[in-house]
């Protein structure tokens, strides 16, 4: 690497760390109910739903990456190699970093599953079989490994006893930095922003055609549910776009302006929490905005308690 420095790693204030575990915690347990939720509804078993659950898996892992590596911010491994597995995976966050990617292509995944099965209806089953949602899922990975590999390099061992890692700066640093804002962000964004406006004209005209129509209300029903799913969505994307923007930012202007990065360093670890939060919310969206998901919810919980369940808990919309 040519014209790189090396800086000391930046350590975390407590604050950041106690709140950074708290998510952690939180979201892993409430993603774990919201994929639980889905396996054992059978009125949720579809693709979109599926490719819900599958969203809640990934953030569980999001969630449990951001509690290990907050919960080792001070554990330094005595031994080198152990201090090289260190910096590489934990430090570097790399499992983290491609639990991200692949939970912003794993939004992108559903949207473009939505937009198949409402925009374009009639080549659904030719488009989206089992088998090629699982091709596309898989090269999501490989992508988001492949984007990944310059946190990597990042952070290396240092020869320092009291401190485990060296951030090397700022050549890697600022690759995996423009890939993140492109890759992870901006297409993304704008990929579903496109397709959920599609989505929202198909809708429109398809109420219009019903009414023209006067077909009957099963028809208007089934139109209802799908404009419901899709708002949940647009939710979702928007609580993205929301609560990554600002760290994303933030980590824009620690680039730009090296010299007076410490002075950033707060609003970084600020953001760095509201970025997170992302993984955490999307099972209360579900719950707030998805009435097969919420009653399905609190079906779980009735069979949990030992409740009896009403025979039209699991309606449908």
């Amino acid at each position: 690497m040519a014209n790189t420095t090396a800086e000391s790693v930046h350590t975390p204030a407590e604050w950041t760390v106690l709140i950074g575990m708290t998510e952690g915690i939180i979201g892993m347990v409430l993603n774990t109910l919201a994929w639980l939720v889905i396996l054992r509804t059978k009125n949720l078993h579809n693709m979109t739903n599926y490719l819900l659950a599958y969203l809640a898996v990934i953030d569980s892992l999001t969630c449990f990456c951001l509690f290990f590596n907050f919960a080792t911010t001070t554990m330094i491994p005595d031994s080198e190699i152990g201090r090289v597995i260190y910096c590489r995976l934990i430090k570097a966050q790399f499992v983290q970093v491609i639990a991200i990617y692949t939970s912003s292509f794993g939004l992108c995944v559903v949207t473009y599953e939505r937009y198949i099965g409402i925009v374009h209806s009639l080549h659904y089953p030719r488009l989206l079989s089992a088998k090629k949602v699982s091709v596309i899922i898989f090269i999501t990975w490989m992508v988001a490994c492949l984007l990944s590999i310059p946190a990597l390099f990042t952070h290396v061992a240092s020869k320092d006893a009291q401190q485990a890692c060296t951030h090397l700066w700022p050549a890697l640093t600022i690759v995996g930095q423009i890939l993140a804002m492109l890759f992870m962000y901006l297409l993304p964004i704008t990929f579903m922003s496109w397709a959920y406006y599609k989505i929202q004209a198909t809708l429109k005209i398809n109420a219009r055609q019903l009414r023209q129509q006067n077909v009957q209300a099963a028809a208007y029903e089934l139109l209802q549910a799908r404009q419901k799913v899709v708002h949940m969505l647009m939710i979702v994307m928007g609580a993205l776009f929301v609560l990554w923007t600002p760290h994303l930012i933030v980590n824009v202007f620690i680039i730009a302006l090296k010299e007076s990065k410490d002075a950033l360093m707060i609003w970084s670890d600020t953001t760095q929490m509201i970025f997170y939060t992302n993984s955490v919310i999307n099972p209360i969206i579900y719950v707030f905005k998805y009435k097969k998901f919420r009653r399905g919810f609190q079906d779980m919980l009735c069979c949990c308690t030992g409740r009896p369940v009403r025979p039209n808990q699991i309606a449908m919309e």
